[in-house]
């Protein structure tokens, strides 16, 4: 007797978007509503992100200058 796996009717997607931003402009409803039009647009429709998930990543991360010991506000990767 063979017995098969259940077969999932959604196929495995990697529709995630991740969006970082900065503290700034995590709470400006105009400045969220522009950065998601664009990524739409980079994606291939301005207005359209079905099937697709846009998460937004509000970076906030600090490096200690060692002689100082001043806190400085970092963007992740390539310092944005």
């Amino acid at each position: 007797m063979k017995v098969e796996l259940p077969q999932d009717p959604v196929p495995l997607r990697t529709d995630h978007v991740r969006i970082y931003i900065t503290p700034d402009m995590d709470s400006d409803l105009k400045k969220l509503e522009e950065i998601t039009r664009k990524v739409l647009g980079k994606l291939g429709c301005d207005f359209c992100h079905s099937g697709r998930i846009l998460d937004f990543i509000r970076m906030q991360d600090y490096v200690v200058d060692s002689k100082t010991l001043e806190p400085k506000e970092v963007f992740g990767p390539g310092h944005l």
